[in-house]
This record gives C-alpha cells, structure tokens and sequence, in this order.
C-alpha cells in the first residue's frame, strides 16, 4: 500500500498498546476483567466500495495476513464461535464484514493479504476496495493489525502500518497464537517484535486467542481508541 504525503508519523505513533521498547508480559496478566460474551450481530458485507455502509458507531478494523488467526481472534474478542467464519482455507474473506458490537462499536473484518494462491487481478480489487475503505471512514478508529508471533512482522504487514501512519491512522499491533511458543521462545520473539516495531514508533500486545491470555489488553485498547476523538 503506498501511503499519502504530509501526514507519516501521526497514525501509528504510540498507537500500539502495551509499553515502549520491553516485552510485554501479558500472557502472565491478573484474570481477565473485561472477558465476558458481548452482544454481535453481523450487519452487512461489502465486496465493492459502494457498497460499504454507514454506520453511526466507532469502527475498529482488524486486518492481517490470511490464516493469522483473524476469525478466530474476532470470536475471542465477543466470547462467541461462530461470529467470524474460521476457515482452514486462506483467503475465504473476500469482502469487508460489518459486525456492531453492543449496540456502541463496530468491528470491521478486512480480507486478509498476503495469500499466494488469489489471482492478482482478486488481489488489485481487495486493495483498492480496503485502501477506499480505510482512507474515506470518518469513524474509524483504529486498525488492529494481527501478526503471527512466531513469524513476526512480514514485508506487507509493514507496508500495512507504514500506510496506516502516513494516513494518520492508528495501529493496533496484535501478537496472536503465543500459545504455540514455549515461555523462552515467547519471551524472546516478543523482545525481537516489540524492537523492530519500536523502529516505527509502535507497541505490541501478545495474545492467544486459544485460552484467552492477553485478551483483556486488546480490548482496553479497543476502548482507549474508541473514546478519542474522530479523525
């Protein structure tokens, strides 16, 4: 994604969450206080950007790349199963999904990128269709952008947040699936992580979406930017 002129720096700068420069250590937090089932309905998918629909709350956006672990984050995130389709195919988003989250927020599931296997004319429309999406959406708040902590940061994961903050608009960066390292391990790829965001001026949070550990963090972002005012 390429990023507009004049404005780089002021989206994703101190938009992460969870510290600056050291590990964070959320998978070691007190019991969750914000995990609870929350009310989620889907409202409307759009495969084109005229079709995108207004919505009076704030939107959060969760982007990453394809079988990250983006479903089954969002379900996490509202305490249900089946609210996003958790699919062992990649690439099964082909549209941006609207779900209003009680009756205050909404959640917008971006396609994922990244997918080898989309021809490239797919890869050109869901492109321009999110760079509309996310350059025009005056109630949006943040972006979360999930990354695999094992893998780290890919090249469009980076092109994601470098577009984000040339645009001005705030980055979440999520670590999911820390279910899947060993304490050492985890320490350490969260050290690596949370440095080479620090580079762009942004903070990590760690999660698993498979027990729940670090959820509350994300959701207290969540809040955080939902309270700020509009963009």
């Amino acid at each position: 994604m390429k990023g507009s002129r004049g404005a780089r720096g002021q989206g994703s700068r101190g938009a992460g969450e969870g510290g600056s420069g050291g590990a964070p250590h959320l998978l070691h937090s007190p019991a969750p206080l914000l995990h609870h089932r929350h009310t989620a309905r889907f409202v409307a998918g759009a495969a084109e950007p005229r079709r995108i629909p207004q919505l009076p709350h704030p939107e959060i956006a969760f982007a990453g790349r394809s079988n990250v672990g983006k479903s089954s984050l969002l379900n996490r995130l509202v305490g249900q199963h089946k609210l996003a389709r958790v699919s062992k195919t990649p690439g099964r988003t082909q549209q941006i999904n609207f779900f209003v989250i009680d009756d205050r927020l909404t959640f917008v599931d971006l396609p994922g990128y990244g997918f080898a296997r989309v021809p490239l004319r797919v890869k050109e429309e869901w492109k321009g269709l999110v760079e509309c999406y996310l350059r025009q959406r005056g109630n949006l708040r943040a972006v979360v952008v999930i990354v695999d902590l094992r893998r780290g940061i890919s090249e469009d994961d980076a092109q994601l947040i470098d577009f984000l903050a040339a645009n001005a608009i705030a980055a979440i960066v999520v670590a999911t699936k820390a279910d899947k390292l060993g304490h050492n391990d985890r320490t350490r790829r969260t050290r690596e992580l949370a440095e080479e965001l620090a580079r762009r001026g942004v903070s990590v949070l760690v999660c698993s979406s498979l027990s729940g550990a670090g959820v509350d963090g994300v959701w207290r972002a969540i809040e955080r930017h939902c309270d700020a005012r509009p963009r």
